[in-house]
């Protein structure tokens, strides 16, 4: 398990030592976030569908990730009070939602096998309604950060937040598999055989895209603040594994799987929308491969110690 997480581990750390070789460019990152949100992440999503009974009980684990996500980001609202705004958002965004798809998925499934994905898959739909556009809307409302936005008619505004959610592909496939599910519709085999050299290739892309982002801020204020962010999401992540190990009327394994989920890092949607909101893109970068790093350490501390494996 210990070779499992470093190789993943070093994946991170290989493409960042590549960038500051010059094989890879600054931007490069964005090639291999295509590769991940547009082809090996919803493969992996179709793969984990396709190969796992779907227990229909399994949709209160939707519930659960939809209130893990957008609970935190009205917490932080309230105690980020005082701060600057751009600071303030930076907070919002990156101390609510969890990078399941593209950070967790890959990790339990090298950790538990493919089968620990549906669980994962299931979290990440209630945590994507509001993580891959609601925080945001949200945020930029409650901050008045874009008056363009708030200025424009009603139905444009629900125009423009329906073709946020619409516009991710991985947002997307978890809505049909979750059709699928209710009608009991099974993924044919040849597909799954066309899909499966993409979705295995998942765990890597993921953990290179990261490393790829990375970039260590200069700005001591930038160090301060993203110091409150990891002990936001700390906070939120413990609260969030006790009462997924409590609460949820699952077996052992399945509750471990989302305890672990509990601790995944920054999503990639955050770092994007603290770019968009703050025009601060290194902080962004370098806080998701912080909470990256951290999460795949108590992610493994965790497996270990848990008796849900």
């Amino acid at each position: 398990m210990i070779f499992q997480a470093g190789s993943l581990l070093l994946v991170i750390i290989g493409a960042y030592a590549l960038k500051h070789v010059h094989i890879f460019g600054e931007r490069d990152y964005r090639v291999v976030q295509g590769l991940v949100f547009n082809l090996t992440l919803p493969c992996a999503i179709i793969l984990s569908f396709a190969t796992n009974k779907h227990d229909m009980r399994m949709l209160w684990i939707v519930l659960f990730g939809f209130f893990a996500c957008a609970v935190p980001l009205f917490i932080v609202y309230i105690g980020s009070r005082g701060d600057e705004k751009n600071y303030r958002a930076f907070q919002m965004l990156n101390a609510s939602g969890l990078n399941l798809g593209a950070f967790c998925l890959p990790v339990v499934q090298t950790f538990m096998g493919a089968s620990a994905g549906l669980p994962i898959i299931m979290l990440d739909i209630g945590n994507a309604t509001v993580a891959t556009a609601g925080s945001l809307t949200i945020t930029r409302t409650l901050l008045h950060m874009d008056e363009n936005f708030k200025s424009l008619p009603l139905i444009l505004r629900m125009r423009n937040i329906a073709r946020d959610f619409l516009s991710s592909i991985s947002f997307d496939i978890y809505m049909l598999m979750l059709v699928f599910m209710f009608l009991h519709i099974t993924i044919p085999q040849p597909i799954v055989t066309i899909i499966t050299p993409f979705a295995n290739a998942n765990a890597f892309c993921a953990m290179a895209m990261i490393g790829l982002m990375m970039e260590i801020p200069d700005n001591r204020k930038d160090k301060v603040e993203l110091g409150k962010v990891i002990a936001w999401r700390m906070a939120f992540g413990a609260i969030i594994a006790v009462a997924a190990w409590f609460l949820l009327p699952f077996d052992m394994r399945i509750r471990e799987i989302i305890v672990l989920g509990s601790f995944a890092p920054i999503t990639i949607f955050s770092t994007k929308f603290t770019d968009s909101l703050t025009g601060n893109a290194k902080l962004a970068g370098f806080s998701l491969t912080v909470t990256a790093i951290i999460s795949l350490v108590v992610m493994t501390v965790l497996h270990a110690l848990l008796p849900g494996a």
